[in-house]
């Protein structure tokens, strides 16, 4: 019998063994499945603010492309839409800066036709924009050209500064996709209820850390907006994730746009038969008053020549140079060079561009538009003060890797 009763108590205390390490078991595998499921679900959020953060970028450098046509006016490429302050997705219209007020506001989608784009949490995006690209400032108080500058700061989670909006290194526009709510780090709790919270007040949405409040800003200053996460200890201070549009890639689509303008008007200048080649340069000086841009017999190298009766020489070109090429003073910051003889000779004449590929050594015409005033003197007729190094040498050779200048190789 007691041989009986050990294996009994043997086979017993072997299933509650066994019980213990498949509770063990399932428990470690509902514990791994939880967190899986918790890091997909963060990484999937994360997929979605990114996707949403990336086309709305994409949806405001379309609009500043083609600003010119959204306007209507005689106002050129660059300029962007103030925010939404009413969440209705549409711009406001009365200014973006109201009685002297910095806004942000509700990304406009429904201006910039973006659809109605969300972050991981569901929320809607924010954003401001630089005064120097807001499309309510009229042509005499705002020019939109390559020496137009942005001027927000934006601070890394580290409280670093990466875009000084004090120097010619500030941001264009900003979006911000605010995640979940939570108590800001000024004790403000974030209240998104659709029956007592204000959808349009940034303090619901944005927050706050190292005294960087992302509901506020100032132009101009080291005021401006930190990225997510800022987390110090244990609790989240900032989910806001910011999205930038830098002067780089802004000039990308606003210098393709003139480039193109350019070439289609010289192309069809040159086609026509009273005129049959390209305007001569205007000789460079932006000292110059308006009305004087015009061509100088002889001159090949200098301004744009933008003066209406030289795109209209007995109407073999009238009106095929942009107005807003003149209104927004693109002509000051393009220099234009043209080859001797059209179409050149090379190793005669044709201009070489450099640290391209393929390499160009043929063009017939070169365009160089100015990069960001550096020294802040260009009311001086100092080519130097525009352009860079090989750029500004006066020879047939063009550097396109000069970091302030843009090189446009055009051949009619």
């Amino acid at each position: 019998m007691r041989s009986l009763y050990v294996a009994g108590r043997n086979r017993q205390q072997g299933i509650a063994l066994l019980l213990i390490i498949i509770v063990i078991a399932l428990t470690a595998i509902t514990f791994f499945i939880s967190n899986m499921s918790a890091r997909d679900l963060e990484f999937e959020n994360n997929a979605r603010t990114n996707d949403a953060l990336k086309k709305a970028k994409k949806a405001l450098l379309a609009y500043a492309a083609n600003y010119p046509e959204i306007t209507g006016a005689n106002r050129g490429p660059g300029y962007l839409p103030c925010p939404d302050l009413d969440n209705d997705g549409v711009s406001v219209v009365i200014g973006c800066n109201p009685a002297g007020v910095v806004n942000v506001g509700r990304f406009p989608w429904v201006t910039v036709g973006a659809g109605d784009l969300r972050d991981g949490a569901n929320e809607g995006l924010w954003y401001a924009v630089a005064d120097t690209f807001d499309y309510t400032n009229s042509p005499a108080v705002n020019k939109v050209n390559s020496a137009t500058t942005g001027n927000i700061t934006v601070r890394d989670n580290n409280n670093n500064i990466r875009f000084d909006g004090t120097t010619g290194n500030g941001i264009v526009a900003v979006i911000l996709a605010p995640g979940e709510a939570l108590v800001r780090s000024d004790a403000y709790v974030q209240d998104r209820s659709p029956a007592t919270g204000d959808p349009n007040d940034p303090l619901n949405y944005l927050d706050i850390a190292f005294g960087e409040d992302n509901a506020s800003f100032q132009h101009g200053t080291l005021d401006g907006f930190i990225s997510g996460v800022v987390r110090p200890g244990a609790q989240v201070q900032v989910n806001d994730i910011v999205e930038v549009i830098t002067y780089d890639e802004i000039m990308e689509v606003i210098h393709q746009r003139v480039a193109g303008e350019l070439a289609n008007a010289l192309i069809a200048y040159a086609d026509i038969a009273n005129c049959g080649n390209l305007p001569e340069a205007s000789a460079f000086d932006p000292t110059k008053a308006v009305g004087l841009y015009t061509s100088d017999a002889g001159v090949r190298q200098g301004h744009v020549p933008v003066d209406s009766t030289e795109w209209n020489p007995g109407n073999c070109a009238d009106g095929l140079l942009p107005v807003w090429l003149e209104a927004e003073d693109w002509h000051k910051v393009t220099y234009y060079h043209v080859a001797a003889s059209v179409p050149c000779t090379i190793g005669v004449d044709c201009l070489t561009v450099n640290n391209v590929n393929p390499p160009i050594t043929d063009a017939d015409l070169v365009v160089t538009f100015a990069g960001r005033d550096l020294n802040g003197v260009r009311h001086i007729n100092n080519i130097n003060e525009y352009y860079e190094n090989e750029n500004a040498d006066l020879d047939l050779v063009y550097d396109a890797a000069e970091s302030n200048d843009r090189v446009c190789p055009l051949i009619p």
